[in-house]
């Protein structure tokens, strides 16, 4: 579970940093088309020049995020059966009443993995939808996914426990990975657009 955390604190960085690039280049492309016709038609709506090659990208990046939480949750586990938890926060209540609950436990260990591991997914994930809603539409996919995984270590007999904490909680990361990163191309967005347009000799600024 360590070494998958630290894979997903990587790759959310790399996701991060696409990210913004992916901002700056529509953000050009919104510049370029506004001092054409004054203001974009497709400014932020996901359907301007390149919208199509950046859902691919994003779309590559969203499965080699999905990679970190594939080797960890698909391996085998502790236990010698498999076992189903659906009582939703039992898992999550049970670790946090406890005061001493530090890093060093599996317990939190378990909850803070299971957070991060989808956020890398949700922070490239979230640029594949056009429209609104980002943040919600990976939500959605991300628990999707989850329950998918959850399934598959009860059929597998991964020693396992399939519990529903856990697509509650890798619902949450998707969703966080999603907001941090449409929050911070937002505004990378919306404070270039912002800028002053360039003057042409000859003519008004």
């Amino acid at each position: 579970m360590q070494g998958g955390v630290l894979l997903s604190v990587c790759a959310t960085a790399c996701a991060a940093v696409i990210g913004v690039r992916q901002a700056r280049k529509e953000t050009r492309e919104a510049r370029e088309a506004r001092d054409s016709v004054w203001r974009a038609p497709f400014a932020g709506t996901g359907t301007g020049p390149g919208a199509a090659g950046g859902r691919a990208v994003f779309g590559a990046a969203a499965l080699l995020a999905l990679v970190p939480f594939l080797l960890v949750t698909l391996s085998h586990g502790y236990g010698t059966e498999s076992r189903i938890s659906a009582v939703p926060f039992r898992e999550i209540l049970d670790a946090s009443a406890h005061a001493d609950v530090d890093l060093s436990d599996v317990r939190a260990v378990n909850l803070v993995g299971n957070a991060l591991l989808l956020v890398p997914f949700g922070a490239t994930a979230a640029f594949l939808w056009s429209g609104r809603r980002h943040v919600l539409k990976t939500a959605l996919a991300g628990a999707a996914f989850s329950l998918v995984v959850e399934v598959a270590q009860y059929a597998l007999s991964l020693g396992r426990v399939s519990s529903v904490d856990d697509v509650l909680l890798n619902t949450a990361g998707a969703a966080l990975g999603a907001f941090l990163v449409r929050r911070r191309t937002r505004r990378t967005r919306a404070r270039r657009l912002t800028l002053p347009r360039p003057s042409r000799a000859g003519g008004r600024s």
